[in-house]
């Protein structure tokens, strides 16, 4: 008897206890066996992402390549005779012999050196300088941030490293080898890649990331119509966008230590971005941060290069990231006009211990640095580029002597020594730090009267890279 379609009694029973009853047309029950096929399916599906995720990884390490390195070697500069209108330096310590002379130095092959500039495309300074070296087998990266006020050896009245651009340009160059060849005379060697970026990129690279969660440690409020720069930042930990992100490593005005204090803020902004970009894992946006590299950044690493270096990048840990800055008398001035002066053997000794891809050590002998002390100028290279006179004199003019003095002739029998002490009439030599020009902030910067140089090598107070 059969009720609704469906077997009753003792034969149904037998049947489906022989397994014949609820089948379907194909021999099995309906509804298990589309939850088969589908769990089947669902496995199906995740196992051809994920072969098509390691196809995609394997073609972009295959795409992916490092760049090609110059692998000159460490600089060899003989030493030049002083120039005649040149004095002889005030200060030279003792020779140091180079233990490997002769022996040619043997590139890493698994450390690679960079250079990062920021640039203001109006004034054309490079007010943020790092350079790095990326260690592919122990995924370290090590940055070292060199003041944009540092004396170098160069012609020209005012001899910063931030200059070095500018006046490449202005002789009729590129900007870069000037810079460049600046950079390779302070390291003892030429980085492999570099990359200038323009503000704008930042500003995009911080939004292609969703921007920064960061501590302003100062209030930051600065306004220059000239420059489109407006800063207006509390302090306290909040999410910054690319413009505010922006305003936080030009700000500089706020600091008491002045440009130093403003590196500090920009490695220590830095590396929150670093941590930032390590946790979320963007390879899905490097596409992005590439076609942004491409469109403002000047640099000689080609896509595929930048593949590279994102990836090893992504490699490493927020921990092993670490920056530092040259050390030097942050403190120095030059006729008025206030300079960071290399302390050379602690710079050698750091240059050596976090950015030299050789096996052999940089020595006084592979660079060219021009360092100044209360006794004088003293150069690797024996001798002041353009002679010391050729700085910009930044001293207000002497005063004249007093109507008091020059009326009372009787009173003072010798007035030619009424006209000062004749230490106002050798500035250059001078042992104060501020030079006579106040603070090393407001002494930083060449303002535009200077007589000899374009306008263009002006740096004014907020300008940064």
């Amino acid at each position: 008897m059969k009720i609704n379609g469906n077997d009753s009694g003792v034969h149904a029973a037998k049947k489906r206890a022989a397994g014949g009853g609820g089948k379907d047309k194909n021999g099995g029950s309906g509804t298990p066996r589309r939850r088969r096929n589908t769990g089947k399916m669902v496995v199906l599906i995740i196992c051809c992402v994920l072969a098509l995720a390691c196809a995609a990884a394997a073609v972009y390490m295959l795409w992916e390549a490092p760049p090609e390195r110059p692998n000159s070697g460490l600089n060899t500069i003989e030493p030049t005779a002083t120039p005649e209108n040149t004095a002889e330096p005030a200060e030279t310590p003792e020779a140091t012999e180079d233990p490997n002379a002769g022996a040619p130095a043997s590139l890493n092959e698994n450390m690679y050196t960079f250079l990062v500039v920021g640039i203001d495309r109006a004034a054309m300074l490079t007010d943020v300088i790092m350079v790095g070296r990326l260690d592919t087998e122990n995924h370290e990266i090590n940055v070292v941030s060199i003041p944009r006020d540092t004396l170098v050896n160069k012609t020209g009245s005012v001899k910063k490293v931030n200059t070095y651009y500018n006046s490449d340009i202005a002789s009729g160059g590129d900007g870069i080898t000037g810079l460049m060849n600046g950079i390779k005379n302070l390291l003892g060697f030429e980085p492999d890649c570099y990359a200038v970026v323009d503000l704008e990129a930042f500003v995009e690279l911080v939004d292609a990331i969703g921007g920064v969660d960061y501590d302003v440690p100062v209030e930051m409020h600065y306004s220059d119509p000239t420059q489109d720069l407006y800063i207006d930042l509390e302090p306290g930990m909040q999410h910054l966008n690319g413009e505010q992100a922006m305003g936080v490593v030009r700000f500089r005005s706020g600091y008491a230590s002045a440009d130093i204090g403003r590196i500090g803020t920009q490695q220590d902004f830095l590396m929150s971005v670093a941590s930032q970009f390590l946790t979320l894992g963007n390879i899905p946006n490097l596409p992005r941060f590439i076609e942004i590299f491409t469109e403002y950044v000047d640099t000689n690493m080609t896509a595929a290069n930048l593949a590279f270096f994102a990836r090893q990048f992504l490699m490493c840990s927020s921990e092993d990231i670490t920056f530092h800055t040259m050390p030097g008398n942050y403190g120095d001035s030059i006729r008025g006009l206030s300079y960071v002066s290399i302390y050379i053997s602690e710079w050698l000794e750091m240059v050596n211990e976090y950015l030299n891809p050789y096996d052999t050590d940089v020595t006084e002998a592979n660079v060219n640095i021009l360092t100044h002390s209360s006794s004088g100028f003293y150069s690797t290279v024996g001798y002041v580029a353009g002679g010391e006179d050729s700085f910009y004199n930044n001293l207000p003019a002497s005063p004249s002597p007093s109507p008091e003095v020059s009326e009372s002739p009787e009173v003072s029998p010798e007035p030619s020594e009424s006209a000062g002490p004749p230490e106002s009439q050798a500035p250059a030599e001078s042992t104060d730090p501020s030079g006579g020009a106040g603070t090393p902030e407001d002494a930083g910067d060449v303002e535009a009267t200077e007589p000899v140089e374009p306008p263009a090598e002006t740096a004014g107070e907020e300008i940064a890279g």
